[in-house]
């Protein structure tokens, strides 16, 4: 006798909704949620996926709205919820910022820009957009090299605005 994989695979996530459930507060689960979430969503989803109340959710999300961490947009049929990406963005800034020395971010960001020099020049393109027109879908290494240019690009722009910090600290202080 077999067992059904998905029966299997159902006990698995019903497990670890459990534990997380189990090891976060209602209010963890719903910012871990709409940190996530990038595009206008109901609070009912949100509510669904943190695995919490619909009253509870709203109350979080409209508190977080007001501390300026979630967009409110009016849906035409009710409320759509979405995380800040400015204050997003500020918040992962100040975390590079607390975490690193102005020249452990110089040096990091050194090293970002050698990376998407070498692929620049490997691949002889000057974007990831113009390097996903070229690759093959098979190209593994080349998809992997497209990831690593995305992800250090993004990286470098944090690098530079937590550098920044530093240079305004000077300014202001």
């Amino acid at each position: 006798m077999s067992s059904d994989p998905t029966e299997e695979y159902n006990d698995v996530n019903e497990a670890a909704v459990a534990d997380w459930k189990g090891e976060t507060t209602t209010r963890e689960r719903i910012k871990a949620i709409i940190t996530r979430t990038t595009e206008p969503t109901p609070a009912s989803e949100i509510a669904e996926k943190a695995r919490a109340s619909k009253p509870v959710v709203r109350d979080e999300l409209n508190e977080l709205t007001e501390l300026g961490l979630v967009e409110k947009i009016d849906g035409g049929q009710g409320a759509l919820y979405k995380r800040n990406d400015q204050m997003y963005i500020y918040q992962q800034v100040l975390k590079l910022h607390d975490e690193y020395s102005e020249d452990e971010l110089i040096e990091t960001l050194q090293e970002l820009k050698q990376t998407v020099q070498d692929i620049r020049t490997k691949y002889g393109v000057e974007s990831p957009a113009e390097l996903a027109q070229q690759l093959d879908p098979d190209d593994q290494d080349g998809w992997d090299d497209h990831t690593m240019w995305q992800t250090a690009q993004k990286n470098l722009y944090l690098a530079k605005a937590a550098i920044s910090f530093y240079d305004a600290r000077k300014v202001v202080a």
